[in-house]
């Protein structure tokens, strides 16, 4: 195995590497970061069990002896940690031509690069979740296997669905439930549709494991840039659009709109609550590495990032005129 020599050469220029990536972050805010919840990881892998309790307060007269519920578990929950690097190295040759000042310099500029690279690829990454929320076959981006550990629900959402399935592919509430709910359509935007997606997942979805009402209220509409004029004077006109008469417009600043150029699909939309039913997991933030190899004699730098993503409640979202194939 090759030696490795840290110095203070090289840990100078792994101080600089993250000076300059710092310099490279954008002073706006992502748009996954204001969609998913942020958490951290510790391990490969990240599962959980959403538990059932059937056992709902009711009245009971003195001295009544109390009736017992029922506890259950319900659909296991994970998410994969995913790793992601670049590197590049230089020969011997090419430090004695170029000489350490110049070495520095290609390094801190590729380290401010791969900054970029990391953001993009965070917005990439993230929007897949919306791209392939609908295909009714899944993606691996829902695919938590790691070594030990094999996803029951492999490339398709928590309960063995899509993260978004329409009328015709329903899904149970809980394992073993009659399969009742949806929360994709395949309505293009206007304000109708608009209404129609808001009041499924407000009125129709907004029900617990054992179907009892819980408060559900979208914040936010996400779209592709090919929908912007049509979405910005449907969320700001206050006369209802295209008619001749004097009817309000009902969904007039009712949600926030955000524009994600990452989403592939030109006319679907998708509305929901904000860091609400899909998760970000932060393993591993973007870091640096410089060394020099002496049985070469080169030098050699690395970036390393290692991030998840989860599904956890599909009733906190619903799409329509997303991909299914």
């Amino acid at each position: 195995m090759a030696e490795i020599r840290r110095d203070s050469f090289t840990e100078g220029i792994k101080k600089d590497m993250y000076a300059y990536s710092l310099e490279k972050y954008p002073q706006v805010p992502p748009v996954f970061s204001q969609l998913f919840e942020e958490s951290t990881s510790d391990s490969a892998y990240e599962l959980g069990t959403n538990a059932i309790i059937n056992a709902p307060l009711i009245e009971a007269e003195e001295s009544e002896t109390v009736t017992y519920g029922k506890a259950g578990e319900g659909y296991t929950v994970s998410a994969k940690m995913r790793t992601f690097k670049r590197a590049i190295s230089f020969s011997q040759e090419q430090v004695e031509d170029l000489g350490t000042a110049k070495i520095a310099n290609i390094v801190t500029t590729a380290a401010g690069t791969w900054t970029e690279d990391y953001v993009r690829l965070l917005e990439k990454e993230s929007a897949k979740i919306f791209n392939y929320g609908g295909l009714t076959a899944g993606n691996s981006i829902f695919n938590a296997s790691v070594a030990g550990y094999t996803d029951p629900s492999g490339d398709l959402c928590y309960d063995g669905k899509p993260f978004f399935n329409l009328t015709g592919n329903k899904r149970p509430l809980y394992p073993g439930a009659t399969a009742t709910h949806y929360n994709g359509l395949a309505l293009g935007i206007d304000e109708t549709n608009l209404q129609a997606a808001y009041d499924l997942m407000t009125v129709t979805n907004n029900v617990d494991t054992n179907g009892e009402k819980i408060d559900l209220r979208p914040d936010v509409i996400v779209y592709p840039p090919s929908l912007r004029w049509t979405i910005t004077t449907l969320l700001n006109t206050t006369g209802q659009v295209g008619s001749s008469y004097n009817d309000i417009n009902t969904v007039k600043n009712i949600l926030r709109p955000i524009e994600w150029q990452y989403l592939t699909d030109t006319d679907a939309w998708f509305i929901g609550n904000s860091k609400k039913g899909i998760k970000f997991y932060s393993r591993v933030k973007l870091s640096f590495d410089f060394w020099r190899d002496m049985e070469t004699g080169g030098y050699k730098a690395k970036a390393r990032a290692r991030f998840g993503h989860e599904v956890n409640d599909w009733r906190y979202w619903v799409g329509s005129k997303f991909s299914t194939s």
